[in-house]
């Protein structure tokens, strides 16, 4: 059956695609949830007219995650903690904490973006993955330094 989803869908595709999935899968899951809607000759047409208009706002989109991607690499943080003997912290920083300063920085960025590879739980250098959008990444450079 062929749909045309309505939001991203992981594992599927992005909003404003065309796909054929099984019909089990579009009358269970897409069509009942709002996902998606059955691409009958009328709602074909109407993507179609549409598809520049979906075009130039992903492209939009995307010059926008690029340019704040440009400011999350040149940024770098200075977290300070409270912090024990040999480096340790007394709890860990997360992505909470690094996504507030983000934004105090003037980028708006969703602290979701941030993917840690383990917590941070010592005194020193961090290089952390934003993924803003697929194909746009960037790394934040996070130095936590013990409180004075």
């Amino acid at each position: 059956m062929k749909v045309i989803l309505k939001r991203d869908v992981k594992g599927l595709g992005r909003e404003g695609d065309l796909k054929d999935v099984k019909d089990g899968y579009s009358r269970n899951f897409l069509l009942p949830s709002g996902a998606a809607v059955v691409a009958d000759k009328g709602a074909v047409a109407n993507w179609e007219r549409h598809k520049e208009q979906r075009e130039e706002r992903d492209r939009s989109v995307r010059a926008d995650a690029e340019a704040t991607a440009e400011k999350i690499r040149e940024l770098k943080l200075e977290i300070p903690v409270k912090a024990g003997e040999r480096g340790r912290l007394f709890g860990a920083v997360t992505g909470h904490q690094i996504g507030d300063l983000v934004n105090r920085a003037g980028i708006e960025l969703d602290r979701h973006a941030l993917h840690l590879r383990e917590p941070i739980k010592a005194l020193g250098d961090y290089k952390i993955d934003v993924r803003l959008m697929p194909g746009v990444e960037a790394v934040l450079t996070v130095s936590v330094v013990a409180e004075s």
